[in-house]
């Protein structure tokens, strides 16, 4: 039994074009889109007591494969570090930390969608 495949180089040349479209651009563009709902989602578990560390929680630039999310560690939401780990004569009260695991699928969903986008699959 012999099997023939029509169009398979075609394919095969479709999805490496599609693998050399998904650049630094476009990996950068989907880390900011993530980095954005786990931003908004910190900011809802924030411990409110005068709302600057709630104000204060930045996304750094996208270094390589990482972006980070958290308190400005210089400015007046330096504390924010001590919530979420505690210390030793304060019990931690992490937010970022829930934030990220609670909402694991959303954040991928967003970065999904802007790839798809970006690759024009939607």
């Amino acid at each position: 039994m012999t099997v023939n495949f029509q169009g398979m180089s075609t394919l095969l040349n479709y999805l490496e074009d599609m693998g050399k479209r998904v650049d630094y651009q476009v990996r950068k563009k989907a880390l900011v889109a993530g980095a954005e709902v786990l931003k908004e989602k910190a900011k809802e578990s924030v411990p409110v007591r005068t709302g600057k560390l709630q104000a204060n929680i930045i996304i750094s630039d996208v270094q390589g494969e990482e972006i980070h999310v958290g308190p400005d560690q210089q400015g007046t939401a330096f504390y924010g570090h001590f919530l979420e780990f505690g210390t030793s004569k304060m019990d931690a009260q992490p937010f970022l930390g829930p934030a990220l695991e609670n909402n694991k699928d959303e954040l991928e969903a967003k970065m999904a969608e802007v790839i798809k986008r970006e690759l024009g699959l939607t």
